[in-house]
């Protein structure tokens, strides 16, 4: 009985394990075509693809706003 409950638990972790190994390769591989350029033969990143350079655009402007209203906070709160 507890050979069979135990290959019950291994065939359900083990479809469980692949499952998840099956949804991050899709995952990766979705997420390498949309922000990534690669070389056609060998596979090789070659660079950022135009909508992953204007998300890194769009998230360094983001960023350097969020940072400079920090800091212009910071300045006006040292008056009060």
């Amino acid at each position: 009985m507890s050979t069979a409950l135990g290959e019950l638990v291994d065939l359900l972790v083990g479809a469980i394990v692949d499952l998840g190994e099956g949804i991050a390769s899709g995952v990766a591989s979705f997420a390498k075509a949309l922000f990534l350029t690669t070389d056609g033969t060998t596979g090789a990143v070659t660079g950022l693809s135009v909508f992953g350079g204007i998300i890194g655009i769009f998230g360094g402007v983001a960023l350097a706003v969020g940072i400079t209203t920090k800091v212009f906070n910071w300045i006006q709160s040292l008056g009060n």
